[in-house]
């Protein structure tokens, strides 16, 4: 009977055992968790204050965003009306140096 209390008591400390080695391998393994979670926070806090400031960067450029692109409209504007312009001149002098030849006489026969 005392060879099988012994053999109990033997079965129970091996079990004691083994639940304690679980448990701090439990509790490493809850700190190691805490700690991912606390360090993806820090991260996470960390990229909400980047998109603010590039938010923040964003507004300001904005105003300078659209001036950009009204001068280059108003480039294309002034490109275009200086095509039209020139052609308009070359047309005019043709014009002007036909009407002078035709009605002025001034080409040499």
């Amino acid at each position: 009977m005392a060879a099988k209390i012994g053999g109990l008591e033997s079965t129970v400390s091996t079990l004691l055992q083994t639940w304690q080695r679980m448990e701090e391998k439990a509790s490493e393994g809850r700190k190691d968790l805490h700690r991912k979670v606390d360090d993806l926070r820090a991260d996470m806090t960390a990229l909400g204050a980047q998109v603010a400031t590039a938010t923040k960067d964003i507004a300001d450029m904005k105003p300078t965003v659209q001036t950009v692109q009204s001068v280059q409209a108003q480039a294309t504007g002034v490109r275009n009306l200086s095509r039209w312009l020139y052609w308009f001149a070359a047309l005019l002098s043709g014009g002007v140096g036909w009407i002078l030849t035709t009605y002025l006489d001034m080409h040499k026969r």
